[in-house]
């Protein structure tokens, strides 16, 4: 089933305009619209109960009633997939959590990216990763650091649409491909 973004775009609007442009308050919609999310992408019974034209509305706000009381999901978010599911787009709790943290990101000028090790690093060393890729995006960066083994050694930084992979793996990889090549 095909994503209507035009309504995905105006939901996310209408719950940008309900919310309190305080931080706190928009990480709550975002932790929840992306629970919302996992769940959807998760559970295939509650996926396709959801997406059943079939099935009574009603029913499928019990659903949601339940869901909301035992995640604790602000009300705004609750109105939200009611308002989803009554117009049977089901099919947008795919992907609301990512356009509603596009969204934000957007607001707060910030971008959520992740560096990536092989070993550990130091908080020195993530500081000034972070001021430099910073200063070549023009926005604030929230990294998420991971730890993958498999790169061998090296670095790989991801922020937004902004790669630099100088993992020792990506350079063995070229530089096989490029002796292979002949």
């Amino acid at each position: 089933m095909k994503i209507d973004k035009k309504s995905l775009k105006r939901i996310v609007k209408v719950l940008l305009n309900k919310v309190p442009k305080e931080e706190a308050a928009l990480i709550k919609i975002s932790d929840d619209l992306t629970l919302i999310q996992e769940i959807y992408r998760k559970d295939k019974d509650f996926r396709n109960f959801i997406l059943n034209p079939s099935a009574p509305y009603e029913d499928k706000k019990k659903i949601i009633d339940s869901l909301s009381e035992k995640a604790g999901l602000d009300p705004v978010v609750k109105e939200a997939l009611e308002y989803i599911v009554k117009t049977n787009k089901g099919n947008l709790l795919k992907i609301i959590g990512d356009e509603f943290r596009f969204e934000v990101e957007k607001f707060f000028a910030t971008v959520k990216g992740e560096i990536i090790t092989a070993y550990p690093i130091d908080e020195e060393t993530i500081n000034s990763v972070k001021e430099v890729v910073e200063k070549k995006l023009g926005k604030k960066v929230e990294f998420d650091i991971k730890q993958d083994p498999s790169i061998i050694g090296g670095i790989i930084v991801k922020a937004g649409s902004y790669i630099l992979d100088s993992s020792l793996k990506t350079y063995l990889q070229k530089l096989e491909q490029q002796l292979t090549a002949f």
